[in-house]
C-alpha cells in the first residue's frame, strides 16, 4: 500500500479513469446500434483494445515474461472473459437505462464486490476487512442508488 503523501497522483488516476466508464458505455451503445450486435460491439471494443495496447507495448519495448505467464494461476486468464462479459453487459444496461442509471448500478455492484474481495483476500488480494469506515462506504453508495432510481420525483 503506499502512504498518504503519495496517494494524490493515483486518486487524480482514479478519477480519469472514472471518467472513461460511462464514456465507454456511450460509446459501445453507439457502435452497438450501428452493427446490431452487442456481442460483435464487445469483440470490436476489445480488438480495438488490444491493438491500442500492443502499439503501447512495441513503443515502449516492452518484453513480455512468457514463462511467468506460464506458471500464472489458472483463474488470472479469465479477466479477458471477465472483461468481455462487462463491456456485454454495458451495452445492454445502457441501451435500456440510459448511461447515468447503468453507471449508477454498476459503481454500486462495483463498490460491493471490491469490498467483499478485500474484505476476504480474494483473487489474491492483501486481506483489508470491513470497518465502520467501509460499512458507511457501502450505505452511502447504497442509498445514492435508491436515490437515483427512486428519489425526487
Amino acid at each position: 500500500m503506499i502512504s498518504e503523501s503519495r496517494r494524490a497522483p493515483f486518486l487524480l488516476l482514479a478519477v480519469a479513469a472514472g471518467t472513461l466508464l460511462p464514456m465507454q458505455f456511450a460509446v459501445n451503445s453507439a457502435l452497438a446500434g450501428e452493427l446490431h450486435s452487442v456481442t460483435l460491439t464487445a469483440g470490436l471494443s476489445y480488438l480495438v483494445g488490444a491493438v491500442a495496447l500492443g502499439i503501447v507495448l512495441a513503443l515502449l519495448r516492452v518484453r513480455p515474461n512468457w514463462t511467468a505467464a506460464a506458471t500464472a494461476p489458472r483463474w488470472v486468464w479469465l479477466g479477458g472473459v471477465v472483461g468481455s462479459a462487462y463491456v456485454v453487459g454495458s451495452v445492454v444496461l445502457t441501451r435500456l437505462l440510459g448511461a447515468a442509471l447503468a453507471t449508477t448500478f454498476v459503481i454500486a455492484a462495483q463498490v460491493l464486490t471490491a469490498l467483499a474481495l478485500d474484505h476476504f483476500g480474494a483473487l489474491g488480494l492483501p486481506r483489508r476487512r470491513m470497518n465502520r469506515t467501509r460499512t458507511l462506504a457501502v450505505l452511502l453508495v447504497l442509498a445514492a442508488l435508491a436515490l437515483r432510481l427512486w428519489g425526487l420525483r
